[in-house]
């Protein structure tokens, strides 16, 4: 793999996310709702560039510890071995367990869809034979290529994430469980290693920061936030399409 090339691009992405994300250019847009001010702006690109597009070298460190995530979904006895049986999780935890359990996997679906759309972004620049550094036309050309579907999918799974952690009650039980299997982990330390505490603890940390992100606002103020992601996602991509087959017509 061209990690060059590969890091070269996520950072034009990320270049893309804080253009999009910039109040500025945001404050005049009619479908903007009411209550949205630069602080929620600047709060929601942070969370972007934190947590889903980190910057380069963040990027070996997050990868690796939800590739080891992955094996928990792959693997469900070994979240079994911390928490015991299901009637015992769910009596810790009350009968919630089950639907917290399921905005982990959000959260870990999430990450792996942006890594499936990074990888369709670095295979286009590839066979299109572009080399560090892109233009921000070439970018672009290499964004708009790949197939709409995936992009649909890839902001359905981004919507779904921002839409789990308005659940601040939901988020609660799972940051507590995830907590819980730390501390069992840690208790362990002949079964679970090193990689396994990073990757739990780093879903821990980024519910945490969506809980943070969300919490101080009622839910109407919630759903007008997931919402205007969605818009705000698909029509940069629809956006980008027109210009880049406009610029080939």
């Amino acid at each position: 793999m061209n990690k060059e090339l590969q890091y070269h691009l996520i950072t034009k992405y990320r270049e893309s996310i804080a253009e999009r994300y910039d109040y500025e250019k945001l404050k005049s847009d009619p479908k903007l709702p009411k209550g949205f001010t630069k602080e929620t702006i600047e709060e929601l690109k942070d969370f972007f560039l934190e947590n889903l597009y980190s910057a380069p070298k963040q990027r070996e460190k997050l990868d690796a510890a939800f590739k080891q995530l992955e094996t928990y979904v792959a693997h469900p006895t070994k979240v079994w071995g911390l928490l015991g049986n299901l009637a015992s999780a769910i009596f810790q935890f009350g009968m919630h367990f089950p639907a917290a359990i399921k905005v982990g996997m959000v959260s870990l679906k999430t990450h792996t869809s942006a890594r499936q759309f990074e990888d369709m972004l670095l295979q286009n620049a590839i066979d299109k034979g572009y080399k560090v550094p892109l233009t921000d036309e070439q970018f672009k050309e290499c964004l708009a290529d790949i197939p709409m579907k995936q992009l649909e999918g890839f902001i359905a799974d981004l919507t779904d994430l921002f839409r789990a952690i308005t659940d601040g009650v939901m988020l609660e039980k799972t940051i507590h469980i995830l907590q819980d299997v730390l501390v069992r982990m840690k208790s362990k330390k002949d079964i679970y290693g090193p990689e396994d505490i990073d990757a739990i603890q780093l879903g821990v940390t980024i519910l945490q920061k969506g809980y943070d992100l969300l919490n101080s606002y009622d839910d109407e103020m919630k759903e007008r936030i997931v919402e205007y992601i969605a818009y705000n996602e698909t029509r940069f991509i629809k956006n980008l399409q027109k210009e880049v087959k406009k610029k080939k017509a």
